[in-house]
């Protein structure tokens, strides 16, 4: 992959996280921590975890190496988490969480050069070239907001259009 084909995706990416930032916004505060079954994530503990892969990723590729400890810090069930997860207990502030880490993966994107693009990135499930770990954090954002939209649909609530990209605050 190149970068200008990087730079594309990342510029469909910005409208999907337009439509994700709008099925957050469906969610009242009071939502945030329903569970469908105990040890299930609850949609604050999802969205967390979607943006919060994404900013460890990015962040990772700049520095070359994604750790156990870097990516903890991205799941919620982990205690590196607790302290970030407890204080995103709106949907206000988790669409401005989603907004920051959203932003730190595209300047990532922005700044990485072709060479660095195909740098392998070690992180503890395997070495891949750094463009790969955008297409991670891509697919991860989709698988979970497939969640995102079962719990609004269990919630009573009319998920998003998945491809409404007119109406998507991006």
């Amino acid at each position: 992959m190149n970068k200008e084909a990087l730079l594309g995706i990342r510029q469909y990416f910005d409208m999907v996280h337009g439509i994700t930032l709008r099925a957050i916004s469906a969610f009242s505060n009071e939502d945030l921590d329903f569970r469908p079954q105990p040890g299930m994530r609850s949609p604050r503990e999802l969205i967390y975890h979607i943006y919060g892969m994404e900013k460890e990723i990015a962040t990772g590729v700049r520095t070359g190496k994604i750790t156990q400890e870097t990516e903890n810090v991205a799941i919620p069930e982990s205690d590196a988490a607790s302290a970030s997860l407890a204080s995103l207990d709106t949907v206000a502030k988790l669409q401005e969480y989603a907004n920051a880490c959203h932003k730190i993966g595209n300047e990532a994107a922005a700044e990485i050069s072709e060479e660095e693009l195909a740098r392998l990135v070690e992180a503890p499930y395997g070495s891949f070239p750094a463009w790969q770990f955008f297409s991670f954090a891509y697919d991860e954002h989709w698988h979970h907001r497939g969640q995102l939209y079962t719990y609004l649909r269990l919630l009573g609530k009319e998920p998003p259009m998945l491809y409404d990209y007119d109406n998507s605050p991006a």
